[in-house]
């Protein structure tokens, strides 16, 4: 079976268009009129076929990497935007790699696994986490595959698997992680009271929400948003709302912020056993 993705991009293998039931002499009739354009021997694309896929199989490679697990739909890191391409040996030029050998250019982008194995060797330690996080969170991997996945890398990589947590965005296991790489401890998809669950809470009440371009640019989730951090304040928590581009470009400034809170010992409720029980909803006091 051809991969749905191949057919939307537009770019396939000789073979992958006998398997759709053409003919050799279709496919030679088609690039002579232009129905098919030839990248490369035994490689074709649509005359509208992706552009950053048509080039990376007409140099000789494949879509790999984190460019191909960002066409699966997997959410990627920004920092790993860059064109990610993997050859065959016989190419002789350098791409993405895996750990435990090369592996043959079968199709214009890869699949999970081996795109998940080249990120081991491209990512940081962060890139990956957050790379599992979303895969498992989309249900695109289980951690059995996972850990199948890593079996080739070096012990160091696969136990970052250790550190996967199902995060809802992967701005939520960046500043998961981070957080935690500073000693604070911090809890992920916290159900505070029925209703009301968190992004990441942090101590009794420090809630940070971590918000993403593309949940969280209307009007109308911004307006869900503060109802929902004034719901939160009312109720004796201290919501921080930090945004994608925050994260991404002001990490700094918002760590610096974050300790401040924490060392000021305002994460946990006040010492008054009546002024935590009053912000708590009856059935989720201790």
């Amino acid at each position: 079976m051809v991969d749905p993705l191949l057919l939307q991009l537009g770019v396939l293998t000789a073979a992958q268009l006998l398997q759709l039931g053409w003919t050799k002499a279709q496919v030679a009739r088609a690039v002579r009129d232009g129905t098919l354009v030839r990248l490369r021997s035994g490689w074709l694309a649509t005359p509208g076929a992706d552009q950053h896929v048509s080039a990376a199989v007409g140099s000789g490679g494949c879509v790999a990497c984190a460019s191909a697990l960002r066409l699966r739909g997997v959410w990627v890191p920004e920092r790993l935007e860059q064109e990610h391409i993997r050859y065959p040996k016989r190419a002789g030029k350098t791409g993405c790699t895996r750990f435990g050998g090369l592996a043959p250019v079968r199709q214009a982008v890869d699949d999970l696994r081996l795109a998940f194995e080249c990120l081991l060797r491209c990512g940081t330690a962060e890139d990956v986490i957050v790379v599992a996080d979303s895969l498992l969170h989309l249900g695109l991997a289980t951690e059995a595959e996972l850990e199948r996945w890593c079996e080739a890398a070096p012990i160091r990589i696969r136990n970052l698997l250790d550190r996967v947590d199902r995060a809802e965005s992967g701005t939520e296991t960046m500043v998961r992680l981070r957080l935690r790489s500073l000693g604070i401890a911090v809890r992920p998809q916290v159900s505070i009271w029925e209703g009301m669950r968190v992004d990441l809470l942090i101590g009794d009440r420090l809630v940070v929400e971590c918000d993403s371009e593309q949940h969280h640019a209307s009007w109308a989730q911004q307006q869900a948003d503060r109802a929902r951090d004034r719901e939160l304040t009312a109720r004796g928590y201290r919501p921080i709302r930090l945004t994608y581009r925050q994260i991404h470009d002001d990490w700094p400034a918002i760590e610096r912020d974050l300790l401040a809170i924490v060392r000021a010992g305002d994460h946990r409720w006040p010492r008054s056993a009546d002024v935590r029980r009053s912000a708590v909803p009856a059935a989720y006091r201790d």
